[in-house]
């Protein structure tokens, strides 16, 4: 993979380590790092210094296949995933900031033209900006983390196409004078290959101080899925070998007659038991089987297995729930009685979606702006997602019509400046 951008070169002093003469006083600031990453906690192996950064996940090139198999072809994580990417694929704008009127219309003209070639399926028919952010969703949500690279055109003067990289390719690299983090990609080969950085884009999701790759929230779901799908196997054929519940016939031969004969004893009871049997298999759904009194017939069916099989299977129903993030009647399930239970859960549900829309948004506006750079138009954009319908905007502004009124109130008897009621209700400013 190639990126088009030249990253400057590192003067040869700021890559000699600072040494023991050369200290900074104390007090001062200096211009090398001294410390080292998780020095305290070197047997983690993520971190081996100067080396590559070993990843959580082992080899994500065997474990990333098995997230997507899950989210392709188990129910419960497959609508678990699906709602994630459609909770945050909220309808998304963009909006101009500097320039003067002309230059920004020019600049909505070019990020016009870039949002009709930035995404590199050309049989989807421009699909544009809103289709490369639902990739990333997508990504992010079964992988944990999303990485693509900026091609330009042949002028250099703008972006030709964001092409989508496999993230179980990418690796990084901790320098160590500059504790720059350096992106590399495994080819098929093996070999090893650096990334241009200015050209290059990475999402980590909960990326920590030990791992810049991300987590997957699919990553606890394995050992449950295994569980869960043979508890459904072995139910179904338990199941199947028990059956629907149907006709139990029990028949009781008849008594031996006086001096009857064993043989013919036999005979007869077998008689008997072929005509019901063939009575039986003759008989209609809507029609009356009439027998004598030796005959008993019931009904056969599995009895005190059906309740243990639910509460074990929702028992493990509920740690695929916990392992996605998401409240349960958001994979068709609600274990609440209460709406504030569920107003409780969404509020907590889109919290977790706006942070990963953050991701998005700086990937939108840095592939914006990077292109009216090239353009030379001094306009920035900012990129937007709706916000989420509130479950209790009636009682929201209820509560915020109180507490304003209760700050006026203040404010008229002064015992709080004026400033204090703008900074606690407009943090925007007002006038």
């Amino acid at each position: 993979m190639r990126g088009l951008f030249r990253r400057k070169g590192v003067t040869p002093e700021r890559r000699r380590p600072a040494g023991f003469d050369a200290l900074p006083a104390a007090g001062e600031l200096g211009t090398h790092p001294r410390s080292i990453p998780l020095a305290s906690a070197p047997p983690s192996g993520f971190f081996r210094y100067g080396e590559f950064i070993d990843h959580p996940q082992g080899c994500p090139s065997l474990l990333f296949p098995l997230y997507r198999f899950l989210r392709d072809f188990v129910p419960d994580v497959s609508n678990g995933v699906w709602a994630w990417v459609r909770l945050c694929s909220t309808p998304q704008s963009v909006a101009y900031v500097g320039g003067g009127p002309g230059e920004q219309q020019a600049a909505a003209e070019v990020v016009a033209a870039l949002d009709r070639r930035i995404y590199e399926f050309d049989h989807m028919k421009q699909q544009g900006m809103d289709a490369l952010v639902n990739a990333f969703f997508l990504s992010v949500f079964t992988y944990g983390c999303f990485a693509g690279e900026v091609v330009l055109r042949d002028d250099r003067r703008g972006i030709d196409r964001f092409y989508i990289v496999d993230p179980a390719t990418i690796r990084f690299k901790r320098f160590p004078t500059s504790r720059r983090l350096v992106p590399y990609q495994v080819l098929p080969d093996g070999r090893i290959i650096r990334l241009r950085e200015a050209s290059f884009f990475y999402y980590g999701l909960d990326a920590d101080g030990d791992n810049p790759y991300g987590r997957s929230p699919l990553s606890a779901l394995p050992w449950v899925v295994k569980i869960s799908q043979e508890m459904l196997e072995d139910m179904g054929r338990a199941v199947h070998n028990a059956g629907w519940p149907q006709l139990h016939v029990r028949f009781s031969p008849p008594a031996r007659e006086p001096g009857e004969s064993l043989e013919h004893y036999a005979a007869r009871t077998e008689a008997g038991y072929r005509e019901i049997r063939d009575g039986l298999r003759a008989k209609k759904a809507d029609s009356n089987f009439l027998t004598f009194d030796n005959v008993e017939i019931g009904y056969l069916s599995p009895r005190g297995g059906a309740t243990q099989w639910f509460q074990a299977y929702q028992a493990v129903s509920e740690q695929v729930v916990s392992a996605l993030h998401l409240p349960p009647f958001m994979l068709g399930r609600n274990w609440g009685t209460t709406e504030s239970w569920g107003a409780a859960q969404y509020e907590l549900m889109v919290n977790n979606a706006v942070s990963v829309q953050r991701g998005a948004k700086r990937m939108c506006e840095w592939l914006r702006n990077l292109e009216l750079a090239l353009a030379g138009l001094p306009v920035i954009t900012h990129h937007h997602f709706r916000p989420h319908r509130q479950l209790a905007a009636r009682e929201n502004a209820e509560a915020r019509k109180t507490a304003i009124e209760a700050d006026l109130l203040l404010l008229d008897r002064q015992l709080i400046p004026p400033e204090a009621v703008v900074a606690a209700h407009f943090p925007g400013g007002g006038r």
